[in-house]
C-alpha cells in the first residue's frame, strides 16, 4: 500500500488527515522561502522577508505533525500505522528545504555582487526547473498524483545529473577565482539538494514505504541513490 491509497481510506476528521494538510501548508511556505531566496541572490532583489522567522515556521510544523502523529497513535495504535510513518518522513524532508534556503540567502551575504558570466545562465535554467518541480509536487501531493509525482522524480533524476557534470566541470577550471568557483558549486549543491527532498515528497506517492526516496521501477537512476 502506498500514500496514495492512505489518503483515499482516511476520514476527513482524523488527526492524520489533519497532519498531511499540515504538510501542504509547509511545502508552500518552503516554496515562498525558495523563490525569494534565489531572487535576493541571482536577481540582487530587496531582502525584505525574514526567512530565519519563516524557518521557525517550518521547525514548528515539523514538531506540530510529529506531534499529531503520536497523538493519534496513542488513541488508535492498530490503525493508519504506515500513514503515519510516511507523514512522519515526508515532514521531515519538508524542512529540510527550509535550511537550504537560508542556506542560499547566506550566499547572498557572502556574495552581494550581480552573479554573471560562466555557469550562471544554466544555473538560471536550473532555477527555473527547480521551481517547476516545486509546484509540480505540491500539486501531486495535494491531489494524490501520483502520475505527476512519477514525473517529479523522473525530472529530479535528471536534474542532478546536470548539476553533477556542472559541478566536475567546476572542479577542472584553471580559469576562475576560487571564490567564484565556490559560490557556483554551493548554488548548484543547494538546488540539487533542494530538488532531491521534493523527489522524496514526491516519492510517497508512488513508492511503498520500504522504497521511500528511491527511484521507481523501470524509471532512470537517481545519481543520488
Amino acid at each position: 500500500m502506498i500514500f496514495t491509497d492512505l489518503l483515499n481510506l482516511w476520514n476527513k476528521t482524523t488527526l492524520l488527515t489533519g497532519a498531511n494538510e499540515h504538510c501542504v501548508a509547509m511545502l508552500r511556505t518552503g516554496q515562498r522561502m525558495f523563490e525569494y531566496s534565489l531572487g535576493v541572490l541571482l536577481e540582487n532583489g530587496c531582502e525584505c522577508e525574514d526567512i530565519y522567522a519563516l524557518d521557525r515556521t517550518l521547525n514548528h510544523g515539523e514538531i506540530k505533525v510529529r506531534r499529531m502523529i503520536v497523538e493519534h497513535l496513542a488513541v488508535n495504535p492498530e490503525k493508519d500505522v504506515v500513514g503515519a510513518l510516511y507523514l512522519a518522513s515526508i515532514v521531515g524532508d519538508i524542512e529540510r528545504i527550509g535550511d537550504y534556503c537560508k542556506n542560499l540567502l547566506e550566499l547572498a551575504h557572502h556574495y552581494p555582487e550581480q552573479l554573471e558570466g560562466p555557469y550562471i545562465d544554466r544555473i538560471r535554467a536550473l532555477r527555473q526547473d527547480v521551481t517547476s518541480l516545486y509546484a509540480d509536487t505540491i500539486k501531486s501531493f495535494e491531489e494524490g498524483d501520483a502520475a505527476l509525482a512519477k514525473t517529479v522524480m523522473e525530472r529530479h533524476a535528471e536534474l542532478a545529473r546536470t548539476c553533477n557534470g556542472l559541478t566536475d566541470r567546476l572542479l577542472s577550471e584553471t580559469e576562475m577565482s576560487g571564490r567564484k568557483a565556490v559560490i557556483r558549486a554551493l548554488l548548484l549543491r543547494f538546488l540539487k539538494r533542494t530538488s532531491a527532498h521534493l523527489k522524496n515528497v514526491a516519492s510517497s506517492l508512488v513508492n511503498p514505504y520500504h522504497k521511500l526516496g528511491y527511484k521507481p521501477d523501470g524509471t532512470p537512476d537517481d545519481p543520488d541513490e
